[in-house]
């Protein structure tokens, strides 16, 4: 099953300062708009009104990761906004995928090449264990300039995986 472009648009985040999925997928042929979401970067709108609960939240690297994590600023439940946000995701049945824009971040992780001067064992053990909480949640990286594709690849797959359901396939 293929799903023709102008079925289907990806939505990103008004809040988002880097334009370059948007340009990328824009150059490609593929529907791009920006919209307010209230949680995630992007997210997909398929037929003008459907939109599947799968979203993308977009980190530059480790050190923003890191910085949303041990954001000080909390609300009354010592949540910060990044808690929060995933919390949100998950109250609402919405599956996150967490795309760090660094395909190495994960050994730079275990040996604490970062900013922060968090030990690096504490910094993977927060890291981590963000699944072992939130189940609905999926970190996957790549190189910045390959994830427009993957940011198109995870919405649109999952939407045509979700249609296909939908129509008994």
């Amino acid at each position: 099953m293929k799903i023709k472009n102008e079925d289907y648009e990806i939505i990103c985040d008004t809040r988002e300062q880097d334009t370059l999925i948007q340009d990328t997928l824009i150059k490609n042929g593929i529907q791009a708009t920006r919209e307010k979401l209230n949680t995630g970067d992007y997210a997909i709108r398929y037929q003008g009104e459907y939109i599947p609960n799968i979203l993308i939240e977009r980190k530059s690297g480790l050190d923003e990761l890191l910085g949303n994590l041990m954001d000080p600023i909390k609300d009354e439940n010592k949540d910060n906004r990044f808690i929060r946000e995933l919390k949100r995701a998950k109250e609402t049945g919405v599956k996150l995928f967490l795309l760090i824009q660094d395909k190495d971040y994960y050994i730079k992780l275990l040996k604490g090449e970062y900013i922060s001067h968090v030990h690096p064992n504490a910094s993977a053990a927060m890291v981590i264990s963000l699944m072992a909480k939130f189940d609905n949640l999926h970190i996957i990286a790549c190189d910045r300039k390959e994830s427009p594709s993957m940011v198109h690849k995870i919405l649109y797959y999952h939407l045509r995986e979700e249609i296909k359901r939908k129509e008994g396939n």
